[in-house]
């Protein structure tokens, strides 16, 4: 009796070591993610101090299985800056989507176009000439390797990794039909036909849709925006809704109007373009 007695006793001890264990690495992980959000960073000078952000009930997200070709839409909604710190808080519903160890980071990403901004003027006016909406080079602060990506109007969106010289890190996991393709237009950055026209840095953080790995969320805030002096930081953060095509508008709907009533904060969709944004607010500006 007293041997059961002592487990009993040893079980219990367990269980509230546990939980209290947990406990404080939650408002440890929550803290480093406030860290994140709150230091306000202007042309980069704070990110060296920042921390990877964990979480205890996060999704692993494995990139190893990611195609090169993405096909989805997405949706997204301008917030306030303060409104991301309610958003958070839904943790049944945003679960953090950990890859190498984080679910936050910061993205480095240089947009490229011709010097008459031919991809740009496609884009905004509709030209219906066989030309990307968009043409980037992404990294990222906490993971490695160099992504180049080409964006299709419908949401389609072509990525591999590269060099720093320009050149396909693995040629056997391109796509045989884009492959010819994606070594045109890096032979002609290489050659200086097509260009970088700005350089956009921001803070993610990523997460799931309770759960269902197909649905992500991403929240971006602190983006900045740079080239040739001309500097710009936006006073609005992006929430974007990454969804497979076989789920329809109307379910998207109910999912943003779920999130709006729990949180108190009026989501809607909207169309916006961070390529658009600065080519509207800060190089049509300067002219």
């Amino acid at each position: 009796m007293k041997k059961i007695s002592i487990f009993i006793i040893f079980i219990i001890f367990i269980l509230l070591f546990t939980v209290i264990f947990f406990i404080f690495k939650n408002k440890f992980n929550f803290n480093i993610v406030n860290k994140f959000l709150n230091n306000s960073c202007n042309k980069k000078i704070c990110y060296d101090s920042l921390q990877k952000c964990s979480s205890t009930n996060g999704y692993i997200y494995d990139d190893s299985k990611k195609d090169s070709v993405i096909d989805r839409k997405t949706y997204k909604c301008v917030i306030n800056n303060n409104d991301k710190f309610k958003l958070i808080k839904l943790d049944n519903i945003f679960v953090p989507s950990i890859m190498n160890g984080t679910y936050c980071d910061i993205l480095y990403t240089t947009y490229y176009d011709y010097s008459d901004f031919y991809v740009l003027k496609n884009r905004i006016n509709s030209l219906n000439i066989p030309l990307p909406k968009c043409i980037r080079i992404r990294k990222y602060f906490f993971q490695p390797g160099i992504y180049f990506e080409i964006k299709f109007p419908g949401g389609t969106k072509i990525r591999t990794l590269i060099d720093e010289h320009y050149n396909i890190v693995d040629l056997e996991s391109v796509e045989t039909e884009n492959k010819d393709m994606i070594i045109s237009i890096l032979n002609k950055i290489k050659e200086n036909k097509i260009k970088p026209i700005f350089y956009n840095t921001y803070k993610r953080l990523s997460f799931i849709y309770k759960r269902n790995p197909s649905i992500r969320i991403t929240i971006d805030c602190n983006i900045e925006f740079n080239y040739n002096n001309l500097y710009h930081i936006m006073d609005i953060d992006i929430v974007e809704f990454k969804i497979p095509k076989n789920i329809s508008v109307d379910q998207c709907q109910i999912m943003i109007d779920e999130i709006s009533s729990l949180t108190n904060i009026p989501l809607k969709y909207t169309s916006f373009s961070k390529f658009e944004y600065y080519y509207y607010n800060v190089i049509m500006n300067q002219k």
